[in-house]
């Protein structure tokens, strides 16, 4: 894998909610769906899924959800998904089919990981996973 797709992953964990409790909270909450289902791209199928909970696969443990997170951007980034993307997808492309909000949110997730991966919202799959 390469640290592009790394980086990528890392950012869409991140804006899912990666994390043991919401942002700002004084008192301990429960975590996030993400973090509860230990996948950290809060997909909602995966071949390397346990089962689905709340609506998200859950795996095993953090490290088989995070590489699930890689796999699936990766077949993606192949044309090997319904989602019908494929290399020449850009990040945008990704992101408006991974971010079910249109809008703003969809913005402000595009924003996010063009900041925190240094790479445009018009990078190719097919140039993150070479």
């Amino acid at each position: 894998m390469t640290q592009d797709l790394t980086n990528l992953s890392q950012a869409i964990a991140e804006f899912e909610g990666w994390q043991p409790k919401e942002q700002g909270e004084r008192m301990p909450v429960s975590p996030s769906v993400s973090y509860r289902n230990h996948n950290p791209g809060n997909l909602r199928l995966s071949p390397f899924a346990l089962g689905v909970r709340d609506g998200h696969a859950y795996f095993l443990n953090d490290d088989i959800g995070f590489y699930s997170l890689m796999w699936d951007i990766w077949m993606k980034a192949q044309g090997r998904t319904a989602t019908r993307l494929d290399g020449n997808a850009t990040i945008e492309d990704l992101i408006t089919v991974w971010a079910e909000a249109p809008g703003k949110t969809r913005a402000n997730y595009i924003a996010h990981v063009e900041k925190r991966t240094g790479m445009s919202k018009n990078t190719k799959l097919k140039d993150i996973i070479n």
